[in-house]
């Protein structure tokens, strides 16, 4: 038994450190694009890049889990790091040219590797650990990808505030450049340890129609309420969570003149505050008793977030810290309403079509991000970053409530 403990940490550890290089990567590329386009005045550009990145889970979510089904999910793990490579080089290019161009087909890249890679990777951890351990894997994984999300966002701004040297392309541009490439490459050789069973999914046909073979799953879900709530909560979360950080760039650049740098520290606060809600909702649920958390979870995301747009607007001068604390009161309500949500997701399907199920997870959230990058930029034209914050939080707010009554309908304890 010890040796089994053993074998499955190592397996982890290699699953974790694929997943914290591709995640790193991915938000210190996206992070230095967002602050370029906002610095360069083009802060409607962060809209059309989220909807570049999403929609790649929209038209191929059920391929991501036919593959995951089909086939060994470290083949698939490994060959989407390579497709996350050539992706790197792409969008490298366009950070040195500033070809925006560029930029957003590697944007589309780097959602289309990782709407491929998700089924694969999460559908692992079921593989690795029984049920009831996997609310905890989950929290032990969250926390990795967050400090993550926490490093690439942040490191993102200093790069580009990085004045080493006077070359002709500003260096900061250059470090950045270099770095998602050479992260890539290591993210690619640390697949070769991930872990993963025999394929469960047989001779399953392959899903032609895309997003209508999702919409059906979907559909289906209904013979499963819990599953379906599940599914839902986890498209508002990525909603919700992603317009915020578009809204958190505009808010440090435009409206309050900060630095890239101290910019990127503002979203970083949200995403340490999922850490600790993470760890809350490791000690607090499990995959039997989960949705309890949900509704002081959504309450308090938008308070703390209606709280920051409020500060800002009633203060003369909003001290910096006094907004870390509420956005990481924020990211510490985000996180205990996800993660039980995202290993109910994990658990609930039997093992033949967890890939499908996740796949279908992902249309849904993501089709909730391509319309956060729509949204957003109504609201970058219309509304102060300051009352759009507001905004967010009063949606938070109102879908607690409604899972107040949702929940009672369905005979679950909310207390």
């Amino acid at each position: 038994m010890h040796q089994e403990i053993k074998q499955a940490r190592s397996r982890f550890i290699a699953m974790a450190v694929t997943y914290f290089l591709g995640v790193f990567n991915d938000n210190f590329f996206k992070q230095a694009v967002l602050l370029l386009a906002v610095a360069a005045g083009l802060s409607e550009l962060q809209g059309r890049a989220t909807e570049w990145f999403s929609l790649p889970f929209i038209l191929f979510s059920a391929w991501g889990g036919w593959l995951a089904d089909r086939f060994s999910k470290k083949r698939v793990v490994i060959g989407v790091k390579f497709l996350e490579l050539a992706a790197m080089l792409i969008g490298a290019y366009g950070i040195l040219t500033l070809d925006w161009t560029c930029v957003l087909a590697m944007v589309f890249l780097m959602g289309l590797q990782s709407t491929l890679f998700g089924p694969a990777l999460n559908g692992s951890i079921p593989e690795l650990y029984p049920p009831e351990y996997v609310t905890t894997a989950n929290s032990i994984l969250k926390l990795v990808t967050t400090v993550a999300i926490l490093l690439g966002m942040a490191l993102a701004g200093f790069a580009l505030d990085l004045q080493l040297m006077q070359t002709a392309i500003p260096f900061g541009r250059l470090v950045v450049a270099g770095a998602v490439v050479l992260i890539a490459f290591l993210g690619a050789l640390a697949a070769f340890g991930v872990y993963s069973r025999p394929a469960t999914g047989g001779k399953v046909p392959f899903p032609w129609t895309g997003p209508l073979k999702s919409i059906r799953d979907l559909i289906d879900m209904r013979r499963d309420p819990l599953l379906l709530l599940a599914v839902i909560c986890d498209c508002f979360f990525y909603f919700v969570s992603l317009l915020a950080v578009m809204v958190i760039n505009t808010l440090g650049l435009q409206q309050l003149e900060m630095s890239k740098s101290a910019t990127s520290l503002l979203s970083v606060s949200l995403m340490i505050g999922v850490c600790f809600g993470a760890f809350a909702a490791a000690k607090l649920t499990d995959d039997k008793r989960w949705t309890h958390v949900l509704v002081p979870g959504a309450i308090g995301m938008g308070v703390c977030m209606a709280a920051v747009g409020l500060a800002v607007q009633i203060m003369y001068s909003v001290p910096f810290f006094l907004l870390l604390l509420l956005l990481v009161g924020a990211g510490s309500f985000g996180g205990l309403f996800l993660i039980p949500v995202t290993s109910f997701i994990q658990v609930r399907p039997a093992a033949d079509s967890k890939g499908r199920i996740i796949a279908a997870a992902n249309f849904l959230a993501f089709s909730g991000m391509w319309c956060s990058g729509r949204i957003f930029s109504i609201m970058d034209a219309l509304l102060l970053p300051a009352v759009s914050m507001q905004f967010l939080g009063l949606v938070s707010v109102c879908i607690g409530l409604v899972l107040v009554f949702l929940l009672r309908s369905m005979g679950k304890t909310i207390n």
